[in-house]
């Protein structure tokens, strides 16, 4: 766990900021906007990734595939473009990689049939997406600091380990908010949990219990590989002893390299860059030229970099796949969900 020490004191002032600008909204001192739609969240307390993407991906997939009218907002981090930008109706994706930004792109992709849109401003985003689709359900990915918006269902990733050993606030660790602020959620999804022994699993169920919301498991497993030029889908026995390179441009890589580890790939070179990267044409031609001399069989990279990467021409000659990674939350999550949705009349049974 990451902690910067020397910084702790501006942690403690950084914590006074955040406890006062939530008591602000919890007094109504902050107003937040409701909009005519069921709105959840889907947000975590700490700084970089906890499978927000894949979690939002399967909550609309879900959704839609039960009947209910779905729309996806969200910012948009590091896009080139400004304003509101409709990244799909649900119909067509019609913007590219610089308007949209990698993730809202990745969601468009994943979720035919739900409209997706950005803005910086999330509650703007949400009310362009009631005025144009008319939505029963709202998803807000990154949400849960997002107050200006009222939720209907506050959805909390974290790992689990934060519940044993809780990390310092920003700048001296990785939390925008403290752990106390999971009193404000319904669905606390923990990530981890496997890699914990059985009495630590047991302590922080036991931790669970002392916030409201209902805690569920949450795992991501490995689906495909996705050919990143042509899209096809091959079977994931290919990675066997295959010697692979690996290129990033993630928060946690190390995730994503354990897990080709344990699909029996031998990796013999990883590149990594900053989380969100944009990639040019000097970095893509670095990549292949970097494949080359290790003598690998397989380019590897995330889902969220093969939008990106697939621009590039250089790359479309090698053996470059994404490795398509889903969230699993417990088989009772969705049921215990569904009990917290509305019920409308115009709600169409599956």
């Amino acid at each position: 766990m990451i902690h910067f020490p020397p910084l702790a004191p501006l942690s403690g002032l950084y914590r006074g900021l955040v406890h006062l600008r939530n008591l602000s909204y919890d007094k109504g001192i902050l107003a937040s906007a409701k909009l005519p739609a069921f709105v959840i969240s889907i947000g975590n307390l700490s700084v970089g990734g906890t499978g927000k993407t894949p979690m939002t991906i399967f909550l609309a997939q879900a959704l839609h595939k039960a009947g209910w009218r779905v729309a996806i907002v969200a910012r948009g981090y590091r896009r080139e473009g400004r304003g509101t930008c409709l990244v799909s109706d649900g119909e067509k994706i019609l913007a590219d990689l610089r308007e949209a930004g990698d993730e809202p792109l990745l969601l468009a992709q994943a979720c035919p049939g739900v409209p997706v849109i950005v803005d910086r401003n999330k509650t703007h985003a949400a009310a362009i997406a009631v005025e144009q689709f008319n939505p029963q359900i709202i998803l807000v990915d990154d949400g849960f600091q997002h107050r200006h918006l009222q939720r209907d269902l506050d959805l909390v990733l974290m790992p689990a380990a934060f519940l044993l050993q809780t990390p310092r606030l920003l700048p001296a660790g990785p939390l925008r908010e403290p752990i106390v602020s999971l009193r404000r959620a319904q669905f606390l999804l923990l990530t981890g949990l496997t890699d914990l022994a059985p009495l630590r699993q047991h302590h922080v169920w036991e931790r669970c219990q002392q916030f409201e919301a209902r805690a569920f498991a949450l795992h991501f497993q490995v689906q495909a590989l996705i050919s990143v030029h042509k899209r096809e889908t091959f079977p994931l026995n290919q990675l066997r002893s295959a010697k692979v390179v690996l290129v990033s441009g993630i928060a946690q890589p190390e995730r994503f390299h354990h897990m080709i580890q344990t699909l029996g790939a031998q990796v013999v070179h990883t590149m990594r860059f900053s989380d969100h990267y944009n990639y040019r044409a000097n970095d893509a031609e670095h990549i292949a030229h970097t494949f080359a001399q290790t003598r690998g069989d397989l380019l590897i990279t995330t889902s969220k970099d093969a939008v990106k990467l697939r621009n590039f021409e250089c790359l479309a000659q090698l053996p470059c796949f994404a490795l398509e990674i889903v969230a699993a939350p417990a088989e009772n999550f969705f049921s215990a969900l569904q009990t917290a949705l509305p019920v409308r009349a115009e709600h169409v049974l599956p």
